[in-house]
């Protein structure tokens, strides 16, 4: 009416979007308080350790194949502190020697150490999903290096440079590779070496993976 206050609040159409408005704010706010109590799912991947520790039972093997069944358990090695408990004690320091079913200090041999290495069990999981390999090279003669070995599903490097020896008693690159299957023993195997010596050696021969 001419003349008269026009009040919007006062017709249904006013009332009607006011409602709606405090309608949407208010889910605006019930949203952002549910979105900050709700539990969020983490995607974070187990932690990669050390599966194979000193004091595991460890065996050593040699004429074994990848695929095929163990040939023969122990091998010869130099002496008892040689062995392959010292290839998962943890120290570049030791190393595990094995000179394989023809192999001896006075022989020089293609490959002697090949189809040689161990059966280890270890004692921190029943079940544990290997992911990777971290081997430490000896502290002497490159020419024993392990440059491939397979381990269950991998077959691959060991990290050691198979072209210019490195560094002795050293830690190489640690190996890594996708697996999502639980083992509760591993065979390692070596399938070469650097080059024509009388055995094969290590410092270290460590699985990884999730327990």
């Amino acid at each position: 009416r001419l003349g008269s206050a026009y009040c919007c609040s006062c017709t249904p159409l006013c009332i009607f979007f006011s409602l709606l408005a405090v309608l949407l704010i208010a889910a605006g706010i019930a949203g952002l308080i549910i979105a900050l109590i709700k539990p969020t799912t983490s995607t974070t991947s187990p932690a990669v350790v050390v599966i194979t520790r000193s004091g595991d039972p460890i065996v050593g093997i040699y004429s074994t194949t990848a695929g095929g069944p163990t040939g023969a358990s122990n091998g010869r090695y130099s002496n008892p502190g040689e062995m392959p408990p010292e290839a998962i004690d943890g120290l570049s320091s030791t190393k595990c020697l094995n000179f394989g079913v023809q192999g001896s200090p006075s022989a020089v041999l293609l490959g002697p150490g090949v189809g040689t290495s161990f059966y280890a069990t270890p004692a921190i999981s029943s079940a544990s999903v290997e992911k990777g390999l971290l081997f430490a090279s000896a502290n002497d003669f490159p020419t024993r290096d392990p440059i491939t070995v397979t381990l269950e599903i991998y077959s691959g490097p060991t990290g050691i440079n198979p072209v210019a020896a490195p560094a002795r008693s050293t830690y190489m690159l640690q190996q890594t590779f996708s697996n999502t299957i639980a083992f509760s023993s591993y065979r390692l195997l070596v399938t070469s070496q650097r080059s024509l010596s009388d055995a094969v050696q290590y410092a270290e021969a460590e699985i990884l993976g999730y327990i």
